[in-house]
């Protein structure tokens, strides 16, 4: 990581690219909200949980449309290639929060997951809202390293503290999953199912991932 990306975000040439950054956050911060809302209406008829996975990859696909977008902005400005570096590895670790956001709605829109037993269900609806929670403070996260790098280490660390809590929520779902008895779906979408909750995990992790590449800018800009 670069010393000089600090200094990069300081400039006010470079304020398109910055509005550039947030807006990708804000994009991938409402995907992670709309899973769990999809979650949250499974019940619903197969037209909405469509419509909510629609809205899921708009979000996404706009995220990626906004990070092409970048990589043409920083190629026709005098930046340091470290600084592009920077910046490339932190939209890309937020663009893998939108990318797996989506895959876990693509696969929720295809399972009969209102079959499953409520208890499971409720598990996983709690992981869906530890994920919102996680990626809202890292949005705070990445919003505060121009400004105060030290504020968005104690920031990078409340995003590892969620991604635990998400961790030990996927462990309960896993628990539940193994105790599932009579259920009327069929092995395929037990499958399904699995890779959809791993697919909620991976949100988290790529959080915690996100939230490394802060620290390591915050932590040599104050040394």
């Amino acid at each position: 990581m670069s010393k000089k990306i600090l200094r990069w975000f300081g400039d006010r040439r470079n304020e398109k690219i910055l509005e550039m950054t947030y807006k990708h956050l804000e994009l991938t911060t409402q995907a992670v909200k709309e899973l769990h809302e999809m979650v949250q209406k499974v019940g619903e008829t197969p037209a909405v949980k469509k419509k909510l996975y629609e809205d899921i990859s708009k979000l996404e696909m706009k995220a990626d449309q906004i990070r092409r977008g970048m990589v043409t902005q920083l190629s026709e400005r005098d930046v340091y290639p470290d600084e592009r570096d920077d910046l490339m590895e932190l939209v890309r670790a937020v663009d893998w929060i939108a990318d797996w956001a989506r895959e876990a709605g693509r696969i929720l829109v295809i399972v009969p997951f209102e079959k499953m037993p409520e208890e499971f269900r409720k598990s996983v609806e709690n992981m869906c809202r530890e994920n919102y929670n996680c990626v809202k403070v890292l949005a705070k996260c990445i919003r505060e390293l121009p400004n105060d790098p030290r504020k968005a280490l104690e920031l990078a660390d409340q995003v590892e503290l969620f991604e635990e809590n998400l961790d030990d929520l996927y462990a309960v779902t896993r628990k539940h999953m193994v105790e599932i008895e009579n259920v009327e779906i069929s092995r395929g979408a037990m499958i399904l199912v699995n890779a959809f909750i791993d697919a909620i995990e991976t949100v988290a992790d790529w959080c915690e991932n996100t939230a490394d590449v802060v620290r390591a800018i915050a932590v040599r800009q104050i040394k």
